[in-house]
């Protein structure tokens, strides 16, 4: 069993503390375990749940999965369905006759997107509840909400509790989401401070029952994946096959700022109620498909922030013995798809590290130091340059590029080229770039 060695002289066995039980510290969970290192994670919440809403994996993070442990990759197969014709269909949800039958009229096709083997997609939470499955319990500490992180004479890390408890560990992987704590005991939590902030952009999101989309809109605009395209907003409308409803997600650029909420547990409130009539509202000017979407989601909904990192990054995912992960170091917008599988990418690359270190005899806090900065290098410009990109989409999406407007040929190929730069990522080389880099560096 690899060993820890502290100031004092002493050596103990290696520990790797995963603070949250989101969708990246759950794969990176299952990937430690399949490398044999030890691993606790600490999950705030009394269970490990995700929102209802949909998920969809693009080909790298599928490579990513299977790399981290083939049960990874399975568990999204076992609950994701695919859209018929496999392809992502983006339309032009503006200029349909505004006031024709959405049954029978045809939303013109701007470009697809062949994703993969074919477009599929689940919900979050049934992804969780099954990767959940391969992590036995005795590696999880729910209600345990990270206060502060500090460092004992031994140079080990102390994780303290908002319930008073504590905790020590040679390793803190912060994959706690937007609101990292550990970000926050990294780098601070002041105004200038690196955090994820407004990204001026708030989405409806329902799940709406297949039977009542298809007699709404028929079965053909309601059996594909369609991005509908607009200014200043856009629809995503996902079959669902296997719970039998359509994903409906709908997203305005918004010029103001968010309003800051002051909450018993959060500085600020990323979700507010909302009513259908407010999403309706926004796409009032929109084809007759569009607005029929949007008047099918429940009628008390919520409206979600979209916060990313762009104008606060972090400046490294690394310090010490803590790290990051996931939304915890480059926070995206969902326009591009790319944000879950980043997470993918992370955990990939960070149980290769780490396993790397268990297989040493003994392992200082320098060599901890120097073998997560690794980490970092591997991960950083990729996962920034997804950041940016994931706003530029958007842009493209709502028609505010003044040189594209809503030409089609234009934006088919900066969305065309951006999703290759995404999908076609060499996952293998990053893993021996990884390794490659470690051996120099820890030899």
């Amino acid at each position: 069993m690899t060993q820890t060695e502290s100031q004092d002289g002493a050596v103990r066995p290696l520990e790797v503390a995963i603070i949250g039980g989101g969708m990246t510290g759950l794969a990176l969970a299952v990937g430690l375990l399949r490398r044999n290192v030890p691993f606790t994670i600490y999950e705030r919440a009394a269970n490990f749940g995700e929102l209802g809403v949909g998920i969809h994996f693009t080909p790298n993070a599928e490579r990513a999965m299977a790399a981290l442990d083939p049960r990874v990759l399975q568990s999204y197969y076992d609950v994701a369905t695919h859209a018929e014709g496999g392809c992502l269909n983006f339309v032009d949800g503006f200029h349909e006759p505004h006031d024709a039958d959405p049954r029978t009229t045809t939303e013109e096709v701007m470009f697809q997107l062949r994703v993969g083997e074919g477009y599929k997609a689940c919900r979050r939470c049934d992804f969780v509840d099954q990767i959940i499955q391969h992590i036995p319990q005795e590696h999880v500490r729910y209600e345990k909400w990270l206060q502060s992180v500090e460092v004992n004479d031994g140079g080990r890390a102390i994780l303290n509790f908002r319930d008073g408890s504590k905790a020590e560990a040679d390793v803190v992987v912060g994959c706690d989401g937007i609101r990292s704590q550990v970000r926050n005991a990294m780098f601070g939590s002041g105004p200038s401070s690196p955090r994820a902030q407004y990204a001026h952009q708030l989405g409806f999101r329902g799940l709406v029952p297949m039977d009542k989309a298809a007699a709404a809109l028929g079965s053909a605009k309601t059996s594909t994946a369609r991005g509908h395209l607009g200014p200043d907003a856009f629809v995503l409308s996902i079959p669902l096959a296997g719970v039998n409803a359509m994903h409906v997600e709908a997203f305005v650029m918004d010029p103001n700022e968010w309003p800051e909420i002051k909450t018993e547990n959060d500085t600020k409130r990323y979700v507010l109620p909302a009513t259908r009539e407010e999403a309706m509202a926004a796409f009032a000017a929109f084809g007759p498909t569009v607005r029929t979407f949007v008047s099918l989601l429940p009628e008390e909904l919520h409206k979600w922030a979209i916060f990313d990192m762009l104008d606060a990054p972090v400046p490294s995912y690394a310090r010490g013995f803590m790290c990051l992960a996931g939304d915890a170091a480059h926070a995206s917008t969902p326009n591009q798809g790319g944000g879950a599988g980043a997470g993918m990418e992370d955990a990939l690359v960070l149980a290769e590290v780490l396993a790397a270190l268990a297989g040493r005899p003994v392992v200082s806090a320098e060599v901890i130091s120097e073998a997560l900065a690794v980490y970092s290098e591997v991960r950083y410009e990729r996962s920034q340059w997804l950041v940016k990109s994931s706003r530029r989409v958007a842009e493209l999406f709502t028609w505010k590029d003044p040189q594209y407007g809503s030409d089609k040929e234009k934006i088919s190929r900066d969305i065309a080229s951006r999703s290759h730069q995404l999908w076609d990522y060499d996952t293998d080389g990053m893993v021996m770039d990884t390794l490659m880099t470690l051996k120099s560096r820890l030899s």
